[in-house]
């Protein structure tokens, strides 16, 4: 009793880190990943042919492309590090401007040069320099599939976290997989198969599809419609294209005949499961990979609020993310015990269910959850403080959200969501502005970074700890008792902050954290 519960996980099991933590058992895909090589670039820069695609690609055909600039190179490496931890060899990625090339050849990346012309900095979406991101990634489509190679086509945010090849190896008449924005599985939590026939009535989302070199002719007037069109989505005339002459229902493989080929047939299209071919909502939000207990195929960070840097961070959130070893080491580090009244995350009371969710009638008014979050944002403010006077990097709590965020009305969650509130483990970029933060890494760290397997276990075991200000102290006097206290630590160890509730208004007696 007033405690408030964790959010799902995809394991039950508490497990004990090197530096004597513990936490609930990482994913797979969290496991510390060797660097990439240095290597010297050279002086070439090759383009895309059919012989570099059937030279990469699996013994049955099969191929992963991805395209990436300059200011993105961050993303391709990670991404490029999870295939390698898969054993997944048979991949390239393009380069949209040279220096990203000369880059991704600096880090042994098998490549090639797209020289699009366009911004080596962030596109920003429905921009104008998004718009032409577009054309080239419909022509780098159509070559991929004039080499004959079946390819899996996907956005450098889109990580691969299991190999996807066994899945489509078990739909051999599938011509086009796409993932896509639909917000709710279909076929519920026990069935890893494609989307039932109402999986198509939502937006496909092309920033990860499968096609097969069969479905050739339905590329070339997907590419055509978008030059035709060169102010409209590509997203959207991907669907309109494949969506000519199609008709009839799925059939048992959830396949639906779609786009009618001029030599007679159609192009067969599935959608991808949600849950495992997942969206930013449906893996961080509502959660669906960690209630079914299984590791997704694929996350795109789709539906946040941050920019590239939110991006990031989500995925640090989630372990996805790779990182420089000196990000987890050091320098030190200030974490502090999140007071969250059980009261504010359940305001009208109601039957809290096994996963810390509450029936929708019981959910939090506009008030109230404005209420719970700055009552959290206060301890986070203080932190700041604490952090910057001792020199420190704060760790973010985990944040507790009432109600979703969206960028439209709504009355509660996105309307035909999934979601269940309240949000255990509600995304930062629901609540701070990382974007507006800028380079946030001087400053914070994510909730998730003492239970990742790639903090060394001596930032764990090296613990300092700090008694709490008085209720009626400011953030001030809290930022000077902890910068008199943290020399007398030591200095050279994180230090661990007390509840910052008291400094925030809030009451109780301090308790201590652990870093």
């Amino acid at each position: 009793e007033g405690v408030v519960p964790n959010a799902s996980w995809w394991s039950d099991r508490m497990v004990e880190l090197p530096g004597g933590m513990w936490c609930p058992k990482p994913p797979p895909f969290a496991s510390a990943k060797p660097a990439l090589p240095l290597v010297k670039a050279g002086e070439e820069k090759p383009r895309l042919t059919t012989e570099l695609a059937k030279k990469h690609a699996s013994a049955d055909n099969m191929l992963i492309a991805t395209y990436v600039n300059y200011n993105r190179l961050d993303f391709a490496f990670t991404l490029v590090r999870h295939l390698i931890a898969l054993q997944q060899p048979h991949y390239l990625v393009g380069a949209l401007d040279d220096e990203a090339g000369r880059g991704l050849q600096a880090r042994g990346v098998p490549t090639f040069f797209m020289s699009s012309g366009l911004t080596t900095k962030d596109y920003g979406w429905g921009t104008k320099n998004f718009r032409e991101l577009g054309l080239h990634k419909v022509k780098l489509v159509l070559e991929l599939a004039k080499t004959g190679v079946d390819c899996l086509t996907i956005d450098a945010d889109a990580f691969i976290l299991r190999d996807p090849f066994p899945y489509f190896r078990k739909l051999p008449e599938a011509e086009v997989l796409t993932s896509s924005d639909h917000l709710v599985a279909t076929n519920g939590y026990t069935d890893d198969g494609l989307e039932s026939s109402s999986g198509f009535s939502s937006a496909f989302n092309i920033g990860y599809i499968f096609i097969r070199a069969s479905a050739l002719e339905f590329v070339q007037q997907w590419k055509e419609a978008c030059f035709a069109n060169k102010d409209a989505w590509d997203q959207v005339l991907f669907a309109s294209v494949l969506r000519r002459g199609g008709g009839g229902g799925v059939d048992d493989h959830r396949l639906k005949p779609l786009f009618k080929k001029a030599g007679g047939g159609q192009v067969k299209a599935g959608v991808l499961p949600v849950s495992l071919f997942a969206s930013g909502h449906t893996h961080f939000v509502s959660r669906m990979a960690h209630l079914m207990r299984s590791t997704p195929y694929m996350v795109h960070t789709t539906f946040q609020y941050g920019g590239a840097q939110g991006k990031r961070h989500r995925l640090r959130e989630g372990m996805m993310w790779e990182d420089a070893p000196e990000y987890y080491s050091g320098p030190d580090f200030l974490t502090y015990e999140l007071d969250l009244p059980r009261a504010l995350v359940y305001p009208n009371g109601g039957t809290v269910g096994s996963d810390g969710t509450l029936p929708f009638d019981k959910r939090a008014s506009v008030e109230q959850h404005f209420a719970l979050v700055h009552h959290q944002l206060a301890q986070v403010r203080n932190g700041l403080a604490l952090a910057k006077a001792t020199g420190r990097i704060l760790i973010l709590p985990r944040l507790v959200c009432g109600l979703d965020r969206w960028w439209a009305p709504h009355s509660g969650i996105i309307p035909g969501s999934a979601a269940r509130l309240p949000l255990l483990d509600c995304p930062a970029d629901h609540v701070l502005d990382v974007e507006r933060m800028g380079k946030v890494e001087p400053l914070l760290r994510e909730h998730s970074f003492l239970c990742n397997p790639r903090t060394p276990a001596s930032v764990r075991g090296s613990v300092a700890q700090l008694a709490g200000a008085r209720p009626e102290a400011g953030p001030a006097a809290s930022a000077a008792a902890a910068a008199q206290l943290s020399a007398g630590a030591g200095g050279a160890m994180p230090l661990a902050a007390a509840p910052l509730a008291a400094a925030a208004g809030g009451g109780g007696a301090p308790g201590v954290g652990t870093l």
